[in-house]
């Protein structure tokens, strides 16, 4: 029997016929891999494209539309509340399309960014999501972590994956350099987070690797 292909998506702008910022193979609910516009509205940063080359090692850009304007080829995590905004392309060229993107499904991009609408903007915008550079181990939080989170509206993950990723936050300089060292080394890793409140978070690793806990400074 032969494997159902996923279905092949585009990122659409609501309220318009068909203005979309990127399209891909639906992999899951949240997973595209494909091709995300970069020109639109205006042509991409050259900091952002450095940031991106510092990050994953590499890009490819290739052209989308008939006026020249260039896609970046990567991997997209769409946030939950953006997902309604994902439409099953029905283009004549859609099977030209999805043959030249079947290959990343055998190598999936190392780009790998994170997609939202934004209403405000009447845009999708993106933010880098970076390799992972440790194991966190057993996710853990306080109830003080808990409520301030809850209180705040903030998605816990968000600021574990940055933790992850090595944005280590509000730290000051020589913790930063500490936490440099223990990702070589193996020892306790330290993040700080302002949320909107005004509550500091704390993310901590521990040495072993054997668990990551939220909290608050005062519960430490």
């Amino acid at each position: 029997m032969r494997e159902r292909e996923p279905p092949l998506v585009f990122l659409w702008h609501p309220g318009t016929r068909d203005i979309f910022s990127g399209y891909g193979l639906r992999m899951a609910p949240a997973h595209l891999v494909g091709v995300v516009m970069v020109d639109r509205p205006r042509p991409v940063a050259a900091d952002w494209l450095e940031e991106i080359h510092r990050t994953f090692g590499g890009y490819e850009l290739v052209p989308m539309t008939h006026s020249g304007e260039r896609g970046m080829v990567c991997q997209m995590r769409i946030a939950e509340d953006s997902r309604v905004h994902l439409r099953v392309m029905r283009h004549a060229q859609r099977e030209a399309i999805r043959q030249a993107l079947l290959p990343l499904l055998a190598e999936p991009p190392a780009v790998t960014l994170a997609m939202a609408w934004d209403e405000a903007r009447s845009g999708w915008v993106s933010t880098i999501i970076r390799p992972p550079r440790f194991s966190l181990g057993q996710l853990v939080a306080t109830p003080g972590a808990l409520a301030a989170l809850g209180e705040s509206g903030q998605d816990p993950m968000a600021f574990v994956q940055r933790h992850q990723a090595g944005d280590w936050g509000e730290v000051n300089d020589e913790d930063r350099q500490e936490n440099e060292f223990s990702v070589q080394r193996g020892f306790r890793i330290l993040s700080a987070y302002t949320l909107r409140t005004g509550v500091r978070l704390w993310v901590i690793t521990e040495a072993d690797r054997s668990a990551t806990t939220l909290l608050l400074p005062d519960e430490y």
